[in-house]
């Protein structure tokens, strides 16, 4: 089988972006795509918090007493836990116009998807230090999205690298 081999010459004012599902491009699209399945299991079971009966998620509390009010700190945990998932998916709709769509700017979408990452994983780690310093007995549906949370930073680094490695300049 013949072997295709490509020079591509470097200027200072232009980067030069190459795209693979083998390489550093589809290193940040498996990441991010393993990151969205696991954080949305996480984020939509019931088990961030097991005590004895009681289960807590963020939306569904299964417990054998009533508990009608919600406080101040948990509805923080799920705006933060929630804005953390929007950002993730939009990370996965710019990885996917950055792999795939070859009309518009390769530089805007890589910083574009960087930003976006570095600041979903910010606002992950907010919801969960506050839900951790809060709720007791954390369960394994915490841990999943913990899990997921860092992958999307590792999406943010490999982004990182993708952008230096096309020679983009912030």
């Amino acid at each position: 089988m013949p072997v295709v081999t490509t020079t591509t010459t470097r200027t200072t004012s232009m980067a030069v972006h190459t795209i693979s599902f083998r390489g550093l491009a589809g290193g940040i699209f498996i990441t991010l795509a393993l990151a969205c399945v696991l954080y949305v299991i996480g984020f939509s079971t019931t088990a961030w918090s097991i005590t004895g009966h009681s289960y807590r998620g963020l939306w569904l509390s299964c417990s054998c007493y009533s508990q009608n009010r919600v406080e101040d700190w948990f509805r923080a945990v799920q705006a933060m836990i929630t804005i953390g998932l929007i950002g993730l998916l939009l990370g996965m709709i710019l990885v996917c116009v950055y792999m795939c769509v070859h009309t518009i700017s390769k530089n805007t979408t890589i910083i574009a998807l960087v930003v976006i990452c570095f600041l979903s994983a910010i606002f992950m780690l907010i919801g969960f230090v506050i839900y951790g310093t809060k709720a007791d007995d954390l369960s394994w549906s915490f841990i999943v999205t913990v899990i997921a949370s860092i992958l999307c930073l590792l999406a943010g680094i490999l982004s990182i690298l993708q952008m230096r490695s096309s020679g983009v300049r912030m």
